[in-house]
């Protein structure tokens, strides 16, 4: 267990923890890129279908994280109890013991009416009925397989709370390769496959989540990772994911359903302006997979070191994570300020999409530093178990300063350019207030 820990010295030298840091991050993003050229190849494929069908799949993938944010309850505190138990030198399997019965019985009942709440959500903000039907086709596989999705998933935030970040790129691989080749099969029906069209995305996903699970099990029947596990169930331990983990499920719920409102507000614009703002999603998505990786990598230091009553070394690893989280993102969204129309041109050829996709990236690519410090003091708070608070701060301000305003102004001036200027500066401010808030909770450790 000692090998896994990321405790932090404030003597350090910067290099030296941003190297800590890096070792720790870096297959999380890759992780993140892999799910990016996933979810990518699904909308460049489908893209052969119609436009329709980009707009059905980006959609229903966006709609999907709000099913996903259910599972961050067993998700969220399994990395943050393990993590601090790793920190504490205690047994984290019971911690991964738990996560497993909560991810498995969220998961059930969503395989039998996840794909119709999906559907009526997304006919709710706007999206066309040819939408929703294809929507139908993408989903059905996917919530077929929903419980064997979130079992993998618990059993990747076992491995980040432990420290091991590689094994889970390991697996993410497998499920990419997996993913992809049965979706380019079954969609266009190759090598004697049905021809399934937008089902056969959605059944790449499913069977890459199979794999991805088979693998899992296999690690730890073969090499008993990612730790040994103890048949025994804390009951206080249970109390405490549910306070961990229930504040970020809600976070993440109504951040999702906010979301899916305010890409109601583009929907409105036509399926062209809808297909844009998935396409300028995916492009972002190379920036934002950075912040998340250093996001999930800030929740396990920040874990680890408050287990271990290192505040110091919490906060000085936490510094280091967000300026060079915000250096890395800022060169990314200059790029993609510089030459957005090429980075669309990888999606479709559609003029009118390309062109409202421009203006989406260059609004977009100027708030890239402040979600690198949002994400990373958020990420910072979870791990010292204080949940509540990326829940208040997240819900209030993708409120007050995304949709509100942009539902109030697209009556003065009717164009979808104007909810995006709004995101823009929903994230900036967000990001000042995830800042104050952190230093109010590391003064506190620390004095």
């Amino acid at each position: 267990m000692q090998n896994n820990k990321v405790l932090l010295d404030p003597s350090e030298s910067k290099v030296s923890v941003a190297i800590k840091i890096f070792r720790l991050a870096t297959p999380i993003i890759f992780v993140n890129l892999l799910y990016i050229i996933e979810s990518t190849f699904s909308i460049i494929l489908v893209s052969g279908i119609s436009a329709t069908a980009v707009a059905a799949v980006g959609y229903s993938s966006s709609m999907l994280w709000f099913i996903y944010s259910l599972m961050a309850l067993a998700y969220t505190g399994t990395t943050v109890l393990v993590a601090q138990r790793v920190g504490a030198n205690k047994d984290p399997s019971p911690a991964f013991i738990w996560g497993l019965i909560i991810a498995i019985a969220i998961a059930l009942p969503l395989t039998f009416f996840g794909e119709d709440l999906i559907a009526y959500l997304m006919l709710s903000f706007g999206a066309s009925h040819g939408v929703v039907k294809l929507a139908r086709e993408y989903l059905q596989p996917i919530f077929l397989f929903i419980t064997v999705g979130f079992t993998t998933n618990t059993f990747y935030a076992a491995y980040n709370g432990y420290g091991d970040t590689k094994t889970p790129f390991k697996v993410a691989l497998l499920m990419n390769v997996v993913n992809i080749s049965t979706a380019y099969l079954l969609i266009y029906g190759k090598l004697g496959f049905p021809r399934l069209e937008v089902a056969g995305a959605g059944f790449g996903v499913a069977l890459s989540e199979v794999a991805g699970l088979l693998f899992y099990l296999y690690l730890y029947l073969k090499y008993k990772k990612p730790f040994p596990i103890t048949p025994k169930l804390d009951g206080e331990l249970f109390l405490r994911m549910i306070r961990i983990g229930t504040p970020t499920a809600v976070e993440r719920a109504f951040t999702s359903l906010s979301f899916n409102v305010f890409v109601g507000l583009v929907a409105q614009f036509g399926d062209k302006a809808l297909a844009a703002h998935q396409v300028g999603l995916r492009i972002e998505s190379i920036s934002f997979m950075i912040g998340f990786g250093m996001m999930v990598a800030s929740t396990t230091i920040s874990g680890q070191n408050y287990g271990a009553k290192n505040f110091k070394g919490l906060d000085y690893g936490v510094r280091i994570s967000a300026h060079t989280t915000a250096f890395i993102m800022g060169t990314i969204g200059l790029l993609i300020a510089l030459f957005p129309q090429y980075f669309s041109l990888v999606f479709t050829r559609d003029k009118e999409v390309i062109s409202y996709a421009v203006y989406y990236l260059i609004i977009v690519a100027l708030s890239q530093p402040q979600m690198a410090y949002a994400s990373i003091f958020s990420g910072s708070l979870k791990g010292m178990g204080k949940t509540h608070i990326p829940l208040f701060v997240n819900l209030s301000s993708f409120w007050l300063f995304r949709i509100l305003p942009s539902m109030f102004f697209l009556k003065l001036v009717p164009n979808p350019i104007v909810p995006w200027i709004f995101m823009s500066l929903e994230t900036t401010l967000r990001a000042i207030i995830f800042y104050l808030v952190y230093r109010r909770e590391i003064r506190k450790l620390i004095s």
